[in-house]
């Protein structure tokens, strides 16, 4: 994420904010809706399913070894199809080994689509990455598509300015119809590794869902960009003049063996190879020893138990298309909070009616549990800056509202994690600012299960307990806030000035 907010700034995109609702109407009175009446009424593909038809076997992944295992496992079984968009496949071992695995499941017949969104894909930060993708799109039996051109994204400008940042921001793979996973995680050494082992390495969260339904729905929220990006297809290489066939099969092969606890692969036991392959397998050799904790995949199963639970995929579209779910699911579901609303997510600039709900929610006694990034774990300080201008505020008008934020690059957060009430988890690619409520394509999974719901909330505990700062207001009986503890309490001056600097581009927040 670090490298594409680096990339829009250089292009100069704006950035992460909401506006806010300062004197927003508040109630105290009970939820019209249960949150039970609500999960009923979310509709799927334009129907509200009865729940029966809505049970999904599940699995919470919020260690980053476990969910590159699941993705690995999942591409290991598949036979007939495999579906999968990704907003970063990125250049490393993991990206490679990615595209390696893609390959072997093409050479066995299997039917791959691929879409990777336009903004990383063509950024200098991805040299090399395009040839790669060139390559996998050599087999007659792969598709491969960029989301949003740069044909198609200047071509938006007349018609939706939006459309020129849209994004394709889900991360979804789809196996044989069956098996599906959705959540924050990209392709990439900062979703999988752990702390140390990389510079910047995230705590994120995914599902994995075993259901028709489940992959029916992500399939649909698939089609809807696929169908789009009609103007961006991968067309396979002339000359494969840099070796990128090896370079993939080699990076699947030593990622395979590396993860089964047999090492890297000797250059003495492959002493046929080329010069070129040795010189690749050298480069990969040294990148995944740096990744000690993906070394036990040998007994890995998807699913520890085959109790089944109640899942609804909700999806949104990009600016280009005009599907948009999740705000209004996610608001409605805040207004049917009872007791407890927990909120995790790294980029926290509040839409007027987010505001607004939290507010209502608030008022009527429903506590509020905000953790997010701070500036001196972020890797952007664009939505710290207008989180900077508006946390008084929220706190002031939202009195059961606790902001608890990372406070260093250990504990950075990439988790777009909802829990309400015990009962309700939303996990997917959903950030609470403008890119995703108005740009971005996203998806969601609504889990309506305590166990799953408890199960969540007790990471996030966990999480907390490593580590937060608490950004505290008081106010007086004149209604004046004073500030007790905030980001200039723990942040160094440097990365304050930014903050405000930044801040004061108010004029970019309604596009992201």
């Amino acid at each position: 994420m670090k490298k594409y907010i680096l990339f829009l700034f250089m292009a100069l995109m704006p950035v992460f904010a909401f506006g806010q609702t300062s004197d927003a109407s508040a109630s105290s009175a009970v939820p019209a809706q249960s949150l039970d009446e609500v999960f009923s009424a979310i509709k799927q593909g334009g129907t509200a399913l009865p729940d029966a038809d809505v049970m999904t076997r599940v699995r919470y992944l919020p260690q980053n070894d476990q969910a590159w295992y699941t993705r690995w496992k999942m591409l290991e079984g598949a036979k007939e199809t495999i579906d999968c968009t990704y907003f970063i496949v990125d250049k490393d071992i993991f990206g490679q080994a990615f595209l390696g695995f893609l390959a072997k499941k093409a050479r066995e017949g299997v039917k791959i689509r691929l879409m990777i969104d336009g903004r990383i894909y063509r950024s200098g930060y991805m040299k090399g990455m395009p040839d790669l993708f060139q390559e996998l799109a050599s087999f007659p039996n792969v598709q491969i598509k960029v989301f949003n051109s740069i044909t198609k994204s200047i071509l938006n400008v007349f018609s939706s300015f939006e459309g020129l940042f849209a994004n394709n921001h889900k991360k979804i793979i789809i196996i044989d119809g069956k098996i599906c996973i959705t959540g924050g995680r990209n392709i990439g050494p900062d979703y999988f590794g752990q702390v140390g082992e990389y510079g910047c390495i995230y705590r994120d969260t995914d599902i994995l869902m075993e259901s028709n339904n489940a992959c029916l729905r992500l399939k649909e929220a698939f089609e809807c960009e696929w169908k789009v990006s009609t103007d961006s297809v991968v067309k396979a290489e002339t000359v494969n003049k840099d070796n990128n066939r090896d370079r993939i099969d080699i990076a699947y092969m030593l990622m395979d063996r590396y993860m089964k606890g047999q090492g890297i692969i000797a250059p003495e036991s492959v002493a046929k190879w080329s010069a070129p392959q040795l010189k690749i397998l050298d480069e990969l050799n040294t990148d995944i020893s740096s990744y000690k904790g993906i070394t036990e995949y040998s007994n890995f199963q998807l699913f520890t138990d085959d109790a089944k639970v109640p899942v609804k995929i909700v999806d949104k579209n990009s600016a280009i298309g005009d599907r948009n779910d999740i705000g209004p699911v996610l608001l409605k579901l805040v207004d049917a909070a009872r007791s407890e609303i927990i909120i995790q997510n790294p980029y926290v600039v509040l839409s007027p009616e987010a505001w607004a709900g939290l507010k209502k929610a608030s008022l009527r006694g429903v506590k509020i549990i905000l953790h997010s990034n701070s500036g001196a774990s972020t890797d952007s300080l664009f939505p710290q800056a207008f989180l900077n201008d508006d946390w008084h505020k929220m706190l002031a008008d939202m009195p059961t509202l606790r902001i608890l934020v990372a406070p260093s690059p250990k504990q950075r957060l990439h988790s777009k994690t909802f829990v309400v009430d015990d009962h309700i988890t939303i996990v997917g690619s959903y950030n609470m600012d403008p890119l995703s409520q108005n740009i971005n394509a996203e998806a969601v999974a609504v889990v309506n299960d305590a166990a799953f719901a408890v199960e969540t909330h007790k990471q996030i505990e966990k999480d907390i307990a490593n580590g937060v700062v608490e950004y505290k207001v008081s106010v007086d009986e004149n209604g004046l806030i004073h500030e007790i503890y905030g980001p200039k309490d723990h942040l160094d001056k440097k990365t304050m000035f930014k903050i405000k600097l930044f801040g004061k581009l108010g004029v970019i927040r309604p596009v992201i």
